[in-house]
Parts: C-alpha cells; structure tokens; sequence
C-alpha cells in the first residue's frame, strides 16, 4: 500500500467539501427541487458515486505520480475517467430499470452535471500537487 504525506491528504478536503456542499444543498432545497420535479435521491446518488470515484481516482493519481515510468500515470487518468462514466452509465440505466415510467429527466440532467465539477476539481488538486514538487 501506498503511504500518503499529510499534503496529500489534505488535497481530500475540497473533494469532501464539495460532496458536503452538494449533499447539503439538495437536503435544503428538497421541497423546492421536488416542486420542480426533480429526484433529490437521484442526485445524491450520482453524487455519492461521484464523489467515491473522485477519491479513489484522486489516490490512485497521486501514487501513480511517484512511479518513474509516465505510462503509468497516462493508464491511471485514463482508467479513472473511465471508471467515472462507466460508473455514471450503470447507475443511470438502474435507475431506468427501478423507475419504469416515472423517470425524472431533469434528475440525470443534474447528477450528470456534477461530473465536470469532481473532474475539473480532480485534476485541479492533481495539477496543485505536482506543482509543489
């Protein structure tokens, strides 16, 4: 296993802090997102999921930053970009496949709109990192 310095943990904090905001606001607004027929579980859902591949993306890059073979570091941001959206797909086709007609468009319009926030935020703290090294 891979040790992580305490700057590196750090960079977990705006990931976490961003999953907090979300998740609060969509707590908040419930009864306004409902009146506006929205799903608030459909975007906590796509939020968690996005927030857990974020993290696990965020760590696996900051490892593969240390092999001294740059092939590694390519497989890993390509591989978690993947990961993201396959991930997106299987929950979006579930929820499909749960809801039958009562599919809420506007509900994956918002979830899948958070994932350019995680992915810029991603790279962002990647980028910060390798830039104090």
């Amino acid at each position: 296993m891979a040790k992580f310095s305490n700057s590196e943990f750090k960079l977990l904090y705006p990931i976490t802090g961003l999953f907090v905001f979300v998740t609060w606001m969509v707590h908040l607004g419930e009864q306004e997102l409902i009146k506006y027929k929205f799903v608030p579980s459909v975007i906590n859902a796509a939020n968690l999921l996005l927030f857990a591949l974020t993290l696990l993306g965020l760590l696996a890059l900051i490892s593969a930053a240390k092999d001294p073979n740059p092939n590694v570091l390519v497989r890993t941001v390509m591989a978690f970009m993947g990961f993201r959206l396959l991930g997106l797909a299987v929950i979006l086709v579930s929820y499909i496949k749960m809801s039958g007609a009562a599919i809420s468009p506007r509900s994956v319009y918002a979830g899948l709109a958070l994932y350019p926030l995680y992915t810029w935020l991603e790279i962002k703290l990647f980028l910060k990192l390798n830039v104090k090294k």
